[in-house]
């Protein structure tokens, strides 16, 4: 049983990270250039609001299933890879990666915090602005812009570092070594 829970907690980690991290190269790679495309502003103001939501609602549950995940495979790890008691956590390299992987992970959500919550809704309340016919400078939008994608651009940096962390984790051959 103790396998089985490990593999489905382990899938269960990866489905979070496939769904979190997946939205994010989407709207890098195909929302944002394709939506430029889209010449009336009020229609790609809509999209855009209707897609990020979404996202949203996606990503959200790839960080619930994550945590859900992560708390398992924490709270089991010296049961399941039979470490005593007696061993420190950062007595050996998994206790360190995983103190460097939850900073991360940290940083990463307070990154994307600040990208969705402020930077983000900025930049669709200056195009908002501009669509009905306020005066909003390209140089503004531009500024708006450049800091949303910059926080986004460092999260998803993170999210590819902090799963390069995950797969150390996993090599137990290496993680399992003294620190």
């Amino acid at each position: 049983m103790d396998n089985f829970l490990h593999i489905f907690f382990i899938w269960m980690h990866v489905l979070g990270v496939a769904l979190f991290v997946g939205p994010q190269f989407f709207m890098a790679f195909a929302w944002i250039p394709a939506s430029r495309g889209i010449d009336d502003m009020q229609v790609r103001i809509r999209a855009m609001r209707t897609i990020t939501r979404r996202f949203g609602y996606v990503g959200g549950a790839g960080l619930v299933m994550l945590f859900v995940a992560g708390g398992y495979l924490i709270g089991d790890w010296r049961n399941f890879y039979a470490v005593s008691d007696e061993t420190g956590f950062t007595d050996l390299r998994f206790g360190v990666v995983f103190i460097v992987k939850m900073t991360l992970l940290t940083i990463m959500l307070l990154a994307l915090g600040i990208h969705m919550f402020i930077l983000g809704p900025r930049q669709m309340a200056r195009l908002e602005a501009q669509a009905n016919g306020e005066q909003v400078s390209e140089a503004a939008l531009r500024k708006a812009r450049l800091q949303s994608m910059a926080f986004s651009i460092f999260g998803l940096v993170l999210a590819l570092a902090i799963m390069v962390l995950g797969a150390m984790l996993n090599d137990v051959s290496w993680s399992l070594q003294e620190a």
